[in-house]
């Protein structure tokens, strides 16, 4: 008997669906008066997708740095750790073979991630701190400066070109020793390059889009996507930046920069950093989503790709789209797994 679509995407999701930026623990600490968060605001819609790994960031606000930074950080991890524990389909994991671990259990593994090192000041021994709290990967920059370097601005050009600060550097070469992924994601271009001329292990781009198709610095060329690929690199597609023009934020442009970077750098290269925003975005004041709106840039969310339930509409379109079997499994599930073998040995 021939196989139906909907039976080729269970058996494509069957591994889980890895998925490396996700805005988790700051919703969960916005949430801390509430027990749960996480099994009834979450699960469902992680199940729904087969959402296999996740990627959770530490960010922090603009209003609590840069005196409340430490703290936050560490209350984010604080509700991370016991919301798992209040719910058996989760598990914090700190290595390749506590992911398997959790995927062998039927439970959704968490590797905990930095968007911007304000948690750590200039005090490069924090790092240390928030390893053994299970930080696994680590992007230096969001969109502001701090005291590693400089983000890619939300903008054609302009961003500054002193690239990385001696402490930037000395923070990259404190995660390869310790193993913590180096994340290029929201780094300016001078600091894109800085990095990677002083690491020697596959770098990530944790969430990130074509500058083909939107063309800001805080996406990249297509000399930084070969640039990635020429040293073994993985790179997760955004679905928040897919588009300037509201009627071209749709699940296929997402797709366009699938296989851009496909025919760029090969299959083994492209993978999934959704960057779903649209659960916080709502939850502010109008004065709030256009101060959000002004500050970066115009958010053209996709409606057909705007949730972790919505996965399963993109492999049936990665299906319709001519993409094979193996080469959806890569995207969904295998890159991104053979990064943590690399980098996460224990």
């Amino acid at each position: 008997m021939s196989e139906t679509i909907d039976e080729r995407i269970a058996r494509l999701h069957r591994h889980g669906v890895i998925d490396m930026h996700f805005d988790l623990p700051m919703d969960l600490y916005d949430k801390r008066a509430r027990q749960n968060v996480l099994a009834t605001d979450f699960l469902e819609d992680l199940e729904a997708g087969d959402i296999g790994v996740a990627g959770v960031a530490l960010y922090l606000d603009d209003r609590y740095l840069p005196e409340m930074g430490l703290r936050i950080a560490l209350d984010q991890i604080a509700r991370l750790y016991i919301e798992v524990g209040e719910s058996d389909r989760f598990a914090i994991c700190r290595s390749y073979r506590e992911i398997l671990r959790a995927r062998e259990q039927n439970k959704i593994a968490l590797l905990l991630t930095m968007e911007g090192v304000e948690p750590l000041g200039p005090d490069l021994d924090l790092l240390r701190v928030f390893y053994e709290l299970g930080l696994r990967s680590l992007c230096l920059t969001h969109a502001r400066r701090n005291a590693a370097g400089d983000g890619g601005l939300f903008a054609a050009s302009g961003s500054p070109r002193g690239g990385l600060t001696a402490f930037g550097r000395d923070v990259i070469r404190e995660c390869e020793r310790l193993g913590i992924i180096v994340d290029l994601a929201h780094i300016s271009p001078a600091g894109f390059e800085d990095i990677l001329e002083m690491t020697t292990k596959p770098v990530i781009i944790s969430h990130t889009n074509a500058r083909k198709y939107f063309d800001i610095e805080r996406n990249v060329t297509d000399e930084q996507i070969r640039m990635v690929g020429a040293r073994g690199g993985v790179i997760g597609i955004n679905a928040v930046l897919v588009s300037p023009h509201k009627e071209e934020a749709t699940l296929d442009r997402y797709i366009d920069h699938i296989a851009h970077v496909r025919d760029l750098i090969g299959i083994g290269g492209v993978a999934i950093g959704f960057d779903f925003f649209e659960f916080i975005y709502r939850q502010w004041s109008p004065a709030e989503q256009t101060a959000f709106q002004n500050k970066f840039t115009h958010a053209h969310f996709v409606p057909e790709l705007a949730k972790h339930s919505h996965s399963r509409g993109l492999t049936r379109r990665l299906i319709e789209r001519g993409f094979s079997d193996d080469e959806i499994e890569a995207i969904l599930f295998r890159n991104w797994m053979r990064v943590f073998e690399q980098w996460l040995e224990e």
